[in-house]
């Protein structure tokens, strides 16, 4: 007995089974994480280290070669990328994608352990950060008061903000930018050292060994034991500026005689607005399994109860929360999935002409995504924008098998069979065909499970759910369908007296459909007597599809309006922190006047801190502003329309270079510039040349909107040239004459000044009328052994230069990088026109350009893409093989999916939509759709031929008879892609490509297979039966010259 037999007798077993599995995808659905992207392990690890107020050329020097040198080695590793810049070495692993990151992190930290002792000893030590998209902050908070200071702003921040938010359940980290912080300065007087003979390392250590708390043991007396705690360290200012320093002639000299001891604050490197005022933003970093909606909703609910807590006339403002656009993209896939559900309903409906028949078949959609949804729980899956794009897309297929079955049970319905004998016969019927066609739609998604880099990875969640869905489509159909069909269908003929609309409207439609039954079969019938002209004007359309497609241009990802516009400023190398303020009041100004869509502006600006370095700018003269947009309901123009705009703005402004930034999904998982020339050299001067050279070329090129070079202007710098035997002859050593410079100049955080539960920096350095100029510098006191002082310039001299504000390597090679941004052309061929370009410039030896950037991803993507397209269509064949037992049927199926593609190139051109990894994807899942029809139709021609018909005839009435099924699956699939093929509202543009594709393909596919694989099929048996009287002639005239000899 066979299960749907099986299901139609026992209907309570399996209606309860069900009701079972209904019952915990739901259950299952309320336990799922909402996350806007899929869980993903980028492979990727940078590694940053501080060395505040040291050089580009130091850093890449002293600190980034070593630690390259040191990961290089690292199991896995294919690139290694790195930034020097001032005070700041930045460090990129790329790994082999797959690899186990938290053991690579391990692998990295044990190999810098090995180079501990070769890196400065005042270097911050190095962080190590995993790209992560699922810890990215969350949430953006500005905390801003017209009451405080900068510095109380950033304390209250830390102190009592961070803690408050750090407790609120899924929460990992609060991070505070910007702003602000206390410190106590020591700041020498060169004049008042040098009558004392004392040297600035002495008040260093001096500081040092008079600020310690000493464990002294304990002591027991005959009821107690007591801890012995030696408390030296300082409780006041007063107890730092009188710390014993030396005695001089019996005179005790305090610190306060030599130098001035200032509660102030820390050099500002980063200053942060919000809406034009100052402020400091606080950014909310989740776990990495928490749900980023339900995170980003306890956040902003707590923010009261925590403003009350604060001083008076603090503010907190929530510049950005992830929630918002993941609900709204949410919101916009379930309303288009929903739409789907009711036009493919309608379908039904008119089709069927029998509301019950259109219930039946549409409770697969349900079923399927509901029990779906349980599957994903178990897998570790998250409610993302891709794996709900996944089923929404998935709609029209769910009904499929339903539709095939139903459609099988009617007919032998109406040839007078009993509704439980027709039940099982129609769905025994046309059990292998779905089986075969479900087989084939997984089939085609096997292989971009294994496309290795990010499309592969982007896509995995999408192709489980799609895949699970369809395979409850399947056994919906198979069991529940018959079921309910053989315990409801039979009280049409008890309503047939009844003529109410939906009765005579499915008349009509009926009518409908044999008239184009009748057009069809007149078609085919030409068709099949002209064969020669139908098969050259479908090779003529093939063959401009190809051209249409190479030729279409693509880019890597569609652009997508987020609601945020992202602006990097900067202006000349060494530009003050205060130059750069003036700049952000500007262009914030010009935002605020011309964007009335704008609802927060955000600047920041300056050196970041520490691993914050990532999330902001990293120099004084660099900037990012960011403004967030009304909801696109709410606004006339797009983010691209004002971005335009605001281009044309900007360009009154002198001294500032602007340039946006994308904060889609491009920029998400493409990263970096559009397209990026890379100029491999050792010579930093030859490299600069060549690279204005590109940028002089590609500028001249349609599209390219925005170039820049990572040298950009050089740095103004001083250079001190240490005489090494000067410096031996005087028994002292490069460490100590670097240390003296650094502690005067920059200064050096000595100890911590320990008051009300937070921790002060104390930093010794040169009063600031003794560091400010060359003259200043040279003057330096250096003491000897011997306890001379001698000025900095008898042992070195200092020099004007200039240095790049920053220096760029790549697996351990200088390169110089040209940024380009395209815009209003597709980013396929404008970087087709800059390889030509690059081809057409001479290179000095051993020098050579490469392109990177967004557009390195997108070829690479493409080419395995293709490569999966390939696949698919290899195991799309072995599969339909395997059903038939036959290698020349699946043969002609096969035609069916260069058919579609002749649909994909016209609904591209026609729908102005460049070639993407989106619709490259919808192309592959074309492949496992467009066939199904082939072989619905195919097996039913094979038995009508064992049932006794003619070759010829068996192909016109086997087309007859699926037409129908054919138009409604298809129909059903295209009109539940249209929501999404139209690309209206949040995140749709991602999905508009995808959509178009299979939409375009389909449509096409279907129609032409109607007509085209029967005459292929004719065609293609006539020739079989040709060859086998033609071997059956050569074995019988083998076999007459047998015997006659």
């Amino acid at each position: 007995m066979n299960l749907t037999q099986t299901a139609i007798k026992r209907g309570v077993t399996f209606a309860m089974l069900y009701l079972i599995a209904v019952g915990f995808g739901l259950f299952s659905l309320a336990r799922l994480n909402l996350d806007l992207y899929p869980k993903m392990e980028f492979p990727f690890l940078a590694i940053i280290t501080q060395y505040t107020g040291v050089s580009p050329y130091d850093i890449e020097t002293v600190i980034t070669r070593p630690i390259e040198e040191a990961v290089a080695s690292v199991k896995n590793v294919t690139k290694v990328s790195s930034t020097s810049t001032q005070g700041l070495s930045l460090v990129t692993l790329e790994f082999d994608w797959g690899t186990d990151i938290d053991q690579s992190k391990i692998e990295v930290r044990d190999n810098l352990g090995f180079i501990e002792d070769a890196l400065p000893d005042d270097i911050a030590e190095p962080l190590i950060f995993a790209f992560d998209p699922a810890t990215q902050p969350v949430i953006y908070l500005a905390v801003g008061s017209e009451l405080h200071g900068q510095a109380e702003l950033r304390r209250i921040s830390e102190r009592d903000i961070e803690p408050r938010l750090e407790r609120i359940p899924g929460v990992a980290a609060a991070f505070t930018i910007g702003g602000m912080r206390r410190e106590i300065k020591v700041l020498a007087d060169p004049a008042r050292l040098r009558a004392s003979g004392l040297s600035i390392q002495q008040l260093s250590s001096a500081l040092q060994a008079n600020n310690l708390q000493v464990p002294s043991g304990w002591i027991e007396d005959a009821h107690q034991e007591f801890t012995i705690q030696t408390m030296g360290e300082y409780r006041t200012l007063e107890e730092i500026e009188n710390t014993h320093i030396a005695t001089i002639n019996g005179s005790i000299l305090r610190l306060k005689d030599v130098a001035q001891v200032i509660d102030g604050f820390a050099e500002q490197r980063q200053k942060v607005w919000s809406n034009n005022k100052p402020a400091v933003m606080l950014m909310v970093q989740k776990q990495s399994d928490a749900n980023s909606v339900q995170v980003c909703r306890d956040v902003i609910a707590r923010l009261p109860e925590v403003e009350t807590a604060l001083p008076r006339g603090i503010k907190i403002t929530v510049f950005y929360d992830a929630a918002t656009f993941i609900e709204r993209s949410m919101s916009n896939l379930g309303s288009s999935a929903i739409q789907a559900i009711a036009m493919v309903f309608l379908v039904l409906l008119f089709f069927l002409r029998n509301l019950r028949s259109s219930l039946i078949v549409a409770v697969a959609i349900p079923v399927s995504m509901i029990v779906t949804f349980a599957v994903m729980d178990q897998a570790g899956l998250t409610l993302n924008i891709i794996s709900i794009a996944g089923l929404a897309l998935a709609v029209g297929l769910l009904v499929d098998n339903s539709i095939v079955v139903l459609e099988s049970i009617f007919r032998h319905r109406e040839e007078g069979k009993e509704i439980r004998e027709a039940a099982g016969t129609g769905a025994r019927e046309v059990a292998m065909a779905i089986t075969a066609s479900t087989l084939t739609t997984l089939s085609v998604f096997i292989p971009v499970l294994f496309v290795p880099g990010l499309a592969g990875e982007l896509f995995n969640e999408m192709v489980i759910t799609v895949c699970f869905s369809l395979l409850v489509s399947l056994a919906v159909a198979l069991t529940l369908v018959p079921l309910l069909a053989s315990r409801f269908l039979y009280f049409k003929e008890k309503l047939q007296h009844r003529r109410g609309l939906l009765v005579r409207a499915g008349d009509i439609a009926n009518r409908w459909v044999q008239r184009w039954q009748e057009y069809y079969v007149a078609v085919l019938n030409w068709a099949l007597k002209h064969r020669k002209t139908v098969l050259l004007t479908v090779t003529a359309l093939f063959i401009l599809s190809i051209v249409a497609i190479a030729t279409r241009g693509g880019e890597f990802m569609p652009e997508s309006d987020m609601g945020f516009i992202s602006i990097a400023i900067d202006r000349s190398p060494g530009t003050s922190l205060e130059s750069m303020e003036q700049s952000s009041r500007e262009v914030n100004q010009i935002i605020l006047d011309n964007v009335p869509e704008a609802e927060a502006v955000f600047a920041n600006f300056g050196q970041g801190e520490g691993i914050m370095a990532i999330f902001s700018s990293r120099a004084s003269s660099e900037g990012d502003i960011t403004i967030r947009l009304k909801p696109l309901s709410q606004r006339k123009r797009s983010m691209f329309e004002i971005q335009d705009d605001l281009r044309e703005r900007f360009k009154s402004l002198a001294d500032l270079n602007v340039r946006f930034e994308d904060r889609g999904a491009t920029a998400m998982f493409g990263g970096g510039s559009d397209i990026a020339v890379e100029v491999f050299g050792h010579d930093l001067t030859v490299s600069e040349a060549l690279a204005n050279e590109v940028m002089q070329r590609v500028n001249k090129i349609e599209g390219v909107v925005h170039t820049e070079t990572s040298i950009k202007e050089l740095t103004p710098e001083l250079r001190i040239y240490l005489d090494r035997q000067a410096i031996a002859d005087l028994g002292l050593s490069t460490t100590l004459v670097g240390d003296v410079i650094s502690t005067s100049v920059l200064g050096k955080v000595v100890t911590r000044y320990r008051e009300g539960g937070d921790e002060y920096d104390i930093r010794v350095q040169l009063i600031k009328t003794a560091r400010a100029s060359r003259e200043d510098i040279e003057n330096i006191l250096i003491t000897t052994p011997l306890g001379r002082q001698i000025p900095l310039r008898a042992v070195a001299s200092v020099e004007y230069s200039k240095a790049p504000a920053e220096i760029i390597r790549e697996d351990q090679e200088r390169l110089v990088r040209v940024n380009i941004d395209v815009g209003g052309r597709d980013l396929q061929s404008v970087t087709t026109e800059v390889e030509e370009v690059l081809r057409g410039m001479s290179l000095p030896n051993d020098f050579r350009l490469e392109i990177g950037g967004v557009a390195e991803e997108q070829q690479e993507s493409f080419m395995y893409l293709g490569l999966a397209l390939l696949v698919a269509m290899l195991l799309t064949y072995m599969v339909m093989a395997s059903q038939f037992e036959s290698l020349i049927d699946p043969f002609v199926i096969i035609f069916t999916i260069p058919l579609s593609f002749i649909g994909v190139a016209l609904t591209l051109v026609l729908t102005g939509t460049p070639l993407s990894v989106m619709a490259l994807v919808g192309m592959v899942m074309l492949v496992g759709i467009v066939v199904n029809n082939g072989i619905v139709l195919v097996d039913y021609i094979n038995q009508l031929r064992e049932r006794g018909l003619e070759t010829h005839q068996a192909v016109l009435e086997g087309g007859r008879i699926r037409m129908r099924p054919i138009l409604m699956t298809a129909l059903t699939t295209i009109l539940a892609m249209l929501p999404l093929a139209l690309g209206l509202g949040e995140s749709s543009e991602n999905w508009a490509p995808m959509a178009r594709s299979v939409m375009g393909g389909l449509a096409m596919g279907t129609l032409l297979t109607l007509v085209v694989v029967p005459v292929i099929y004719v065609i293609v048996e006539r020739a079989a039966e040709k060859l086998k009287v033609r071997v059956r002639r050569l074995i019988s005239g083998g076999t007459a010259v047998e015997r006659s000899a």
